[in-house]
């Protein structure tokens, strides 16, 4: 039962284009301690706000860059004095208070020169861009349909709508932009159009999250006579080729170079921080980086798996990174993370894998937030040679622009 709930809390409920900034110095956007947006360039030190306003009526949360890193958006939402659903806040409210709340996504240049403020018919928790950034995408639990609901922002018309429902949700958007491939309810697996219909998948899901899908590959696993099997898919939805059979629940990430796919298989004593052992397949090879491992994300070229783990053999914390290039791993300095990290993303790494990077567009640096013991707490930027990491600002989470 134990291992069954873990399974359920990690998988069930809920696992791009070029900059025109110079390379290794596209911006790191900040959500802050005191709850504003900031974003920070590496290339003066300086930060400067998105958001001034921030507090207990006023949440700011998601922040998400645009494919080209030209604008971020994220959710603001602000609570009424009458019962509703609070879906955004750091920490999740509960009771009448919790429930009252209206939502709007707030799309704004990277300098904060220009803002768009969409009106949402649900506050979002879940923020994805289209490839192409004419479309914004996002989860949020939906009142009128008593469940999870996606909706979508036409950006440059500034408006939403809803398109589809379930529970749980994940999804991954096609490389053209034009559907999403859809894992929904834990039962179905369908394309969605942006206008809502829907192409049937005629397979039966397996036990995961979010499905993947890199240029012409598509992954994701399914359950048939023999089991459950993690296959590489073409985009006509054509078998490549299985990966592998997992026994228990699977996450899974494909590179971005759509060579290698990583994948972790629960071992049979999980806990949050320690699901289970990180696999490469790379053509029907496999090799084993890890053990105990927590959450993993490949880097934006697909040449490093950057994966995070407990650091001590017995205690989940602290955590720490760790960076596998191909054919060696560097471990980086142990902190304690950010409680907003560990509520909002770790529980679904692999649909946030989709969607955002901690990567430095060089892949020389990554950025994550928690504490150093006798360092310090907040934003840091970790050199990815082992020189030690830079403390650049408070926060409680940080991604930085592709």
């Amino acid at each position: 039962m134990r291992l069954l709930g873990i399974m359920l809390l990690v998988l069930l409920a809920a696992c791009a284009g070029a900059s025109d900034e110079p390379v290794g110095e596209s911006p790191v956007v900040i959500l802050a301690d005191d709850g504003n947006i900031l974003v920070y360039d590496p290339a003066d030190g300086e930060s400067r706000a998105l958001t001034d306003d921030a507090g207990p009526d006023r949440i700011y949360s998601q922040p998400t860059w645009s494919p080209d890193g030209s604008q971020v958006a994220f959710v603001a939402s602000a609570a009424l004095p009458e019962p509703g659903v609070q879906a955004s806040a750091p920490a999740v409210r509960v009771g009448l208070e919790a429930q009252a709340v209206t939502g709007a996504i707030h799309i704004t240049d990277a300098d904060g020169t220009d803002t768009v403020v969409v009106p949402t018919p649900f506050v979002a928790f879940y923020l994805y861009w289209s490839p192409d950034g004419a479309t914004l995408a996002f989860l949020g639990n939906d009142i009128a349909a008593g469940r999870q609901g996606l909706a979508m922002i036409d950006v440059a018309a500034g408006t939403a709508r809803r398109v589809d429902d379930g529970q749980p949700y994940y999804f991954a958007w096609s490389p053209e932009s034009d559907r999403l491939l859809v894992h929904a309810r834990n039962e179905a697996l369908y394309y969605l159009d942006p206008d809502g219909s829907q192409t049937s998948i005629d397979q039966e899901p397996g036990v995961f999250s979010a499905p993947h899908w890199q240029g012409s590959t598509q992954l994701y696993p399914t359950r048939g006579d023999d089991g459950q099997t993690l296959g590489v898919y073409e985009e006509d939805g054509t078998l490549r080729r299985p990966s592998v059979t997992p026994e228990l629940g699977v996450a899974f990430g494909l590179s971005p170079a759509e060579d290698r796919l990583a994948y972790l298989q629960l071992s049979v004593d999980a806990s949050p921080f320690r699901l289970g052992t990180l696999v490469v397949d790379e053509a029907g090879e496999t090799m084993e980086i890890a053990s105990g491992v927590a959450a993993f994300f490949w880097s934006p070229s697909g040449e490093r798996l950057l994966y995070l783990t407990p650091a001590g053999a017995d205690a989940d914390l602290p955590l720490q990174w760790n960076l596998w290039d191909g054919a060696t791993t560097t471990s980086f300095e142990q902190h304690l993370p950010t409680l907003t990290f560990v509520q909002q993303y770790l529980p679904f790494f692999g649909q946030y894998a989709n969607s955002l990077t901690f990567f430095s567009p060089d892949e020389t640096r990554f950025t994550f937030s928690g504490t150093i013991p006798e360092r310090g707490e907040g934003i840091w930027v970790q050199p990815i040679d082992g020189a030690p990491a830079e403390l650049i600002a408070p926060g409680r989470f940080s991604t930085w622009a592709p």
